[in-house]
């Protein structure tokens, strides 16, 4: 890539292991995080917040190995001169944070894929940015 110019790649490798140590902070358990993130196959649609805990769980060594490889990765990319493009926060959340937080101002995403007329994978929940958890 930084030979063909790219100087703002992005670097979304570890962004489960950070959300689970900002969660973890708020109280939101182990298992309520492995119904949240999606599996390895599926991180672009769990980030996106298309679904939730789809060919999960992740497990707590796939999460330190993730941890480890973005070090080695920001250190490169820093190394051929660019700058890394990290994830923030967009909003989603596991829908654990609406019992832990009732009063935020948390919305239940629609409904578009039915597994036994149950909202089992899709239904993801967003915190709208005005809310003062999203700061």
């Amino acid at each position: 890539m930084a030979l063909h110019g790219v100087n703002l790649p992005l670097a979304f490798v570890v962004q489960e292991a950070i959300w689970q140590k900002v969660f973890m902070d708020f109280n939101i358990s182990k298992d309520d995080l492995n119904d949240f993130f999606g599996g390895p196959a599926f991180l672009a649609w769990a980030r996106m917040g298309n679904l939730h805990g789809w060919g999960g769980p992740l497990t707590q060594n796939w999460l330190d190995q993730q941890l480890a490889l973005q070090k080695l990765i920001l250190s490169r990319m820093l190394e051929l001169g660019m700058t890394p493009v990290l994830p923030s926060f967009s909003g989603n959340i596991p829908g654990a944070l609406k019992k832990i937080s009732p009063s935020a101002n948390i919305t239940k995403l629609g409904n578009w894929n039915f597994v036994d007329a149950k909202c089992r994978w899709s239904c993801t929940y967003l915190l709208d940015p005005s809310d003062p958890l999203f700061v």
